[in-house]
């Protein structure tokens, strides 16, 4: 329902910008769109040197003019195209992370028991779950879905396994389809297929990819390095890998299962309760028109955001950020869709965050408590190669270690609700003025002392930001105090999975490689001012990208960072950024140092003593008496603009403080209009001489402001000093003072 109050919001609430903002804010460009983006680099391919377990690769046939593909649908048949796009850079992203492919051995899932087979399994690199198959009448080469939670719903459910043979004298290699596994629906297993008789692929003259008889019409294909187009691997002895750790032959874990049931606890994603009417109807009605993905949506956020800041306002408060930062970063979560399969429940197309809205509400001492919650499934939308990680974490099994227990390379969807404070609780000034106690933290789990406390070990023990793509981060350490990277746990993106198979990002994948497909790209950074914004922390400080050394010009490069990862420059507020500094650490006798690639260091900055509910995600939130208004549950909106206001609407005329006072070099000015009337905002020195007229012209009533960028009217910066600034609009004047510093 559309209720009345949010009419009277959308209605009456006007910003009136005097001039924008210097602040460069913006996001970066989702996985959907980066697919559309040209690769931009020209590529010679190389063949591969020997055929590996879990190689990525590419196909291109004995002519070297076609390279084998799977469709944008990624399931169904193979086809070949123009390998020339690719050659020349001209080819997109899309183009290239179709072509590509993993080759993985039949045991690749079972070393700790099993030998290599030899034979190998052919994976989509966009989709780990799917596999190559042949469809059974026309013999064309297929994709199906291999292991994903729904491989069960199709008709044919069933793989091939390829062997690689040299062709004497060439670098090509025969394909030869040698067996293939079909899978019993009444015994829940594939089994081998005894009927099976090799079969070798052929590329026609038709373009089609088929599976023939006769091994002289067999196609030579070059199987060639696709690390050259897109390289999607830490190398042993890399930034994420220093120790040189090589790749653990544990087990893969099995799924979780719910601990009342037994039952396994991954989920149709059709059925996810972010998605059912019991989650709309867990939220108050005044906060119902900001859910899901639409233009009333937006709307609707966007004013309940401006009724929040002008509370925060009227009890002394201010939002941290302006509100052009929320809003960039709730459109930015909003606009991730699965591009890629790689995720056991996962849908190709579907959002990866459901929800995104601000919430209004009181403490039970009075105090303001506004949020912005975020309803996520906790899911990457491109492909994050967990089969490639090194030391993934282990089941933790009781009385085992590593060795023995099961590794996780699978990742399942994940239902959480993420608050992030919007109003501004200041900064600590020393490490431990943010209580940890009631929470734990990385340093009191391992016994340290208080004097040992430092940013990477007095954090939380688990999440502690969101990052622009719906994802939790977690700290760059582990729960024994070192690096994640230097552990090896870690993809090419900066992410893994626990032990309870939702993803969480350790480090910075765009530091690590460039390689273009990473939570934030090269390519975000052209034309603009500032690094994208690409995260939220607990205590409601922003996270930007990495300043990169070939965008010196760009706001605040020149700016120190602190210990935390975090400065203040210009307009944008104290804020983090990713970035890279050498770390030496050790293992046992043997120390390393390599360049440690932070995403979120780890320590809060922000204030976090007086945040309810600091740290909750689960959405149990929306049953907790005490933190349920935080979430927006039924029946707790305190959306109120307060004393000064009558059904969303102003009752007397107002000029509030200026802020932020000092300021350089943009300051806003927010006011109360409780009827239509002609306003005048001037600002003069402090010798009483006019410099700027800000507002002359009739405005209606409603909540406005306007911003001053410290210049005269004639475009001219003015110097630093004492300013006055004065509102008439018929009976009511006012003028307070201001600071501008340079």
């Amino acid at each position: 329902m559309y209720n009345l109050k949010l009419r009277f919001l959308l209605n009456s609430i006007t910003v009136i910008m005097c001039t924008g903002f210097a602040a460069d804010v913006y996001a970066p460009k989702p996985f959907k769109t980066i697919m559309t983006n040209p690769l931009g680099k020209e590529w010679t391919p190389s063949s591969v040197s020997t055929i590996e377990n879990r190689s990525h690769v590419v196909f291109i046939d004995n002519t070297e003019s076609y390279i084998l593909q799977v469709g944008t649908n990624i399931m169904g048949s193979l086809s070949v195209q123009d390998l020339n796009p690719l050659k020349e850079g001209t080819g997109t992203y899309s183009d290239a992370l179709r072509s590509m492919f993993q080759i993985l051995d039949l045991n690749t899932s079972s070393l700790a028991n099993d030998n290599l087979t030899g034979t190998y399994t052919i994976h989509p690199e966009l989709a780990s779950y799917y596999a190559v198959d042949v469809d059974a009448e026309s013999l064309n080469l297929t994709v199906r879905d291999k292991s994903s939670y729904y491989h069960a719903d199709q008709d044919v459910s069933a793989y091939i396994s390829f062997t690689f043979t040299n062709v004497v004298g060439t670098s090509g290699y025969t394909l030869e389809a040698s067996s293939r596994y079909i899978y019993n629906f009444s015994t829940d297993t594939y089994e081998q297929d005894n009927n099976w008789s090799s079969l070798w692929v052929v590329l026609n003259s038709d373009g089609t990819v088929t599976l023939e008889e006769n091994l002289n019409d067999a196609t030579a294909w070059t199987i060639a390095n696709s690390r050259d187009l897109i390289d999607v691997v830490a190398d042993l002895g890399s930034d994420f890998n220093p120790q040189s750790t090589s790749w653990q032959t544990n087990n893969f874990a099995a799924y979780p299962t719910d601990a009342n049931t037994g039952e396994p606890s991954a989920w149709d994603y059709n059925d996810s309760p972010l998605k059912t009417n019991q989650f709309y109807s867990n939220v108050d009605d005044d906060y119902q028109n900001q859910l899901g993905h639409s233009d009333e949506a937006n709307s609707t956020a966007s004013a309940v955001l401006n009724v929040i800041e002008q509370n925060l306002i009227d009890l002394g408060y201010t939002l941290r950020y302006s509100t052009d930062t929320y809003l960039t970063f709730r459109n930015a979560l909003l606009d991730n869709n699965f591009a890629s399969i790689d995720m056991y429940n996962s849908v190709l197309g579907e959002r990866t965050v459901e929800h995104v809205y601000f919430t209004s509400a009181y403490g039970d001492d009075g105090e303001y408590h506004p949020f912005m919650v975020i309803a996520t499934h906790n899911a990457p939308s491109g492909p994050q190669f967990l089969i490639d990680v090194a030391r993934p974490p282990g089941d933790g099994t009781p009385g085992t270690s590593y060795d023995e227990q099961t590794i996780t390379r699978n990742a399942i969807l994940e239902q959480k609700l993420i608050k992030i404070p919007l109003r501004d609780y200041g900064l600590v000034d020393n490490l431990t003025d943010n209580d940890l106690s009631e929470f734990g933290s990385l340093a009191s789990d391992q016994n340290l002392a208080i004097s040992d406390y430092n940013v990477d070990n007095y954090t939380s023990t688990s999440s502690i930001g969101i990052a622009v793509d719906g994802v939790i981060m977690y700290p760059s350490s582990n729960n024994v105090l070192v690096y994640a990277t230097f552990a090896a746990e870690i993809t090419s993106t900066g992410i893994h999975v626990g032990r309870g198979m939702g993803f969480h990002y350790h480090a910075d994948g765009y530091a690590f490689n460039q390689n273009g497909i990473n939570l934030y790209n090269r390519d975000d950074y052209v034309g603009r001012s500032h690094p994208p914004i690409i995260g939220f922390v607990f205590d409601g400080i922003a996270l930007f990208g990495k300043h990169d050394e070939d965008y010196i010009g760009m706001d605040g490069y020149s700016e120190i960072l602190d210990d935390f990862g975090g400065h203040s420059h210009g307009d944008y507020g104290y804020h983090h950024h990713a970035f890279s500094s050498s770390a030496t650490q050790s293992q046992g006798t043997d120390t390393y140092t390599y360049t440690q690639n932070f995403l979120q260091r780890g320590a809060f900055k922000g204030q976090i003593n007086e945040i309810p509910g600091f740290l909750e995600v689960s959405t149990n939130q929306f049953m907790n008496d005490e933190i349920k208004r935080y979430v927006g549950a039924s029946g707790t909106s305190q959306l109120e603009i307060g004393d000064n206001s009558n059904n969303g609407l102003p009752v007397g005329f107002a000029m509030y403080p200026n802020f932020p006072n000092p300021f350089n070099p943009i300051t806003q000015i927010r006011y109360n209009l409780p009827k239509d009337n002609l306003v005048n905002i001037s600002i003069y020195d402090i010798q009483g001489r006019k410099i700027r007229t800000l507002i002359d012209k009739n405005q209606s009533v409603g909540f406005h402001s306007c911003y001053w960028d410290s210049k005269n009217d004639l475009g001219a910066g003015v110097a630093a000093g004492m300013y006055i600034y004065s509102i008439q609009t018929g009976e009511f004047k006012a003028t307070k003072k201001m600071v501008l510093l340079r």
